[in-house]
């Protein structure tokens, strides 16, 4: 590379630079490696001092990439973040069913149940008192559930009697 050649370069590089002050290290060790490679190649010095300073400037090169890739996918990261959070808002907004909604479509993203996650963002859309009443309800569920199988037993027993009774009664006349 010709002393002009790496000037030209330096000076783009340099345009990368906010307000005069190198933004990145990567962008720095580009820019000095250029300079040192500017004065080698015109003053007829051997290949090997510039092959250095192409290495350096490849290293550098690929420090830049790595820092601008890293911005890139930072600032979308970002974008990914605020559109979460305004759907977030959005279903706190909307009420159970859009929370249903979102719920499940968050669940099916993450590879879980759309319908577990449906009706987790329902019951997420509920308010403390409803929450408390659906709490209760479940409970009383929980703890009558052997009472009301019995009461089915009994029902059956009784029913059974009673077929037994009217097949006996048909049957004598």
């Amino acid at each position: 590379m010709d002393g002009y050649a790496a000037e030209a370069v330096a000076a783009c590089v340099t345009q990368f630079c906010v307000c005069g002050e190198v933004a990145e290290e990567g962008a720095g060790l580009m820019v000095e490696t250029l300079r040192r490679a500017a004065p080698a190649a015109s003053a007829g010095i051997t290949a090997n001092p510039t092959e250095e300073a192409l290495e350096e400037l490849k290293v550098s090169l690929r420090r830049l990439l790595a820092t601008l890739l890293d911005r890139a996918l930072g600032i979308a990261l970002d974008k990914v973040e605020t559109l979460a959070t305004s759907f977030d808002e959005i279903a706190a907004r909307g009420g159970v069913p859009v929370s249903a909604l979102f719920g499940g479509l968050r669940a099916k993203l993450q590879g879980r149940s759309p319908i577990w996650g449906a009706i987790r963002g329902a019951f997420a859309a509920l308010s403390p008192g409803v929450k408390a009443l659906v709490i209760i309800v479940l409970v009383l569920a929980l703890l009558l559930l052997p009472v009301t199988v019995v009461l089915l037993l009994l029902a059956l027993i009784v029913f059974a009697i009673w077929a037994a009774v009217r097949a006996g009664s048909q049957g004598q006349n």
